[in-house]
């Protein structure tokens, strides 16, 4: 029925990384160059969404956990219109 744009969105950043984790710098810049149909790129992310993704690396030993629950909240923050709020 209907394409999945969250999905679609992570495939995007999983293409790019290649990897399971990744540095809050490096999913900011990548972030701020897709672009959704909610959401225009190239843009700015705020500092609150910086400060998430940094304090989500400060609990993984500096790295992002791409499929964690926190890195799907922030998805959340990130494209509200496109990805869920997780669920608990």
């Amino acid at each position: 029925c209907c394409v999945d744009q969250c999905n679609a969105l992570m495939e995007a950043l999983e293409r790019s990384i290649a990897h399971p984790v990744a540095s809050p710098g490096l999913i900011a810049e990548l972030v701020e160059a897709l672009p959704s149909d909610t959401v225009a790129a190239p843009r700015n992310l705020s500092s609150s969404l910086h400060w998430k993704l940094d304090t989500i690396a400060e609990q993984h030993g500096g790295h992002v956990p791409l499929h964690g629950r926190l890195f799907a909240q922030w998805m959340h923050h990130a494209f509200p219109n496109e990805c869920e709020q997780p669920r608990a």
